[in-house]
C-alpha cells in the first residue's frame, strides 16, 4: 500500500476525474427514440410494402383497423417508454403493467377480426397460413428495432436490468407486430394469431435473457 494520505488520495482522484454529461430526462429519450422508430417505420413501410393490401383487407372495416394498430403501436409506446423510467434507479416498478392495458386491447381486436373471418369464410378460417414467414418477420423485425433500442436504454446502465430488458423487448415485438400489417395482405386465422403471440413472447424472452448483461452496469 502507499503512504498517501486519504486527503491525497481524493485529491488524486478528483484531478484524474472526467466531467460526465447527464443524460436527458427519461421521457425525452423516450420520445427521441421513438421518433426514430417511426422515421424507420415509415421508410420501410414507404419502400417496400404495398400498404394497398392492408385497406383492401380491412374494407368496409376501416375503423376496426385503425383500432387495432392503435392498440399495438400504443403497446410499444408504452413498454418503450417504460423501459426508459425504469433504467433510471428508484423509478416504480408499476411501469411494466403500463402496456398491459393496450395489449389485452390488441390482442382482443386481433382476435375479434380473426372471428370475422370465420364468419365470413367459414372452416377456411381455422386453417393455418404462412405462419412461418410471420414468424421469422416478427423475429428478424424485431432483432433490427432492438439494435437501437438497446444502445439508448443501456447509456443509463439500469441497476435492475431485467425488467427494462422485458419491457423493451415488447416494445420491439410489438412495433414488428406493427410493420407486419403491411406485408401481411391476407386475413389472419386464429391459428395465425397464436403464432404471432408465440413470436412475440419468444422476442421478449430472447431479450430479457440476451440484454441482461448487455444493460447491466460495467
Amino acid at each position: 500500500m502507499s503512504g498517501r494520505s486519504t486527503e491525497e488520495l481524493i485529491a488524486a482522484l478528483a484531478s484524474e476525474a472526467k466531467p460526465v454529461k447527464p443524460l436527458a430526462p427519461p421521457l425525452k429519450r423516450a420520445l427521441a427514440t421513438l421518433a426514430m422508430l417511426a422515421a424507420l417505420a415509415a421508410a420501410a413501410i414507404l419502400l417496400l410494402s404495398d400498404w394497398s393490401l392492408l385497406l383492401v383487407r380491412y374494407a368496409g372495416r376501416e375503423h376496426f383497423m385503425l383500432l387495432e394498430i392503435a392498440a399495438t403501436l400504443a403497446t410499444g409506446a408504452l413498454a418503450v417508454t417504460g423501459a426508459f423510467f425504469l433504467s433510471i434507479p428508484g423509478r416504480s416498478k408499476r411501469w411494466l403493467l403500463a402496456p398491459i392495458i393496450p395489449f389485452v386491447a390488441w390482442l382482443t381486436l386481433s382476435g375479434l377480426g380473426c372471428y370475422h373471418d370465420l364468419i365470413v369464410n367459414g372452416r377456411s378460417g381455422w386453417q393455418l397460413g404462412p405462419s412461418l414467414e410471420c414468424l421469422l418477420f416478427i423475429i428478424a423485425a424485431s432483432l433490427v428495432l432492438s439494435l437501437p433500442l438497446v444502445w439508448r436504454v443501456s447509456r443509463a446502465r439500469p441497476v435492475d436490468p431485467v425488467p427494462v430488458a422485458l419491457l423493451t423487448g415488447l416494445g420491439a415485438a410489438a412495433f414488428s407486430a406493427f410493420l407486419l400489417q403491411f406485408f401481411h395482405p391476407f386475413a389472419v386465422t386464429f391459428l395465425d394469431l397464436a403464432v404471432h403471440l408465440a413470436g412475440i413472447l419468444m422476442v421478449v424472452a430472447a431479450m430479457a435473457l440476451l440484454n441482461r448483461r448487455a444493460l447491466a452496469p460495467a
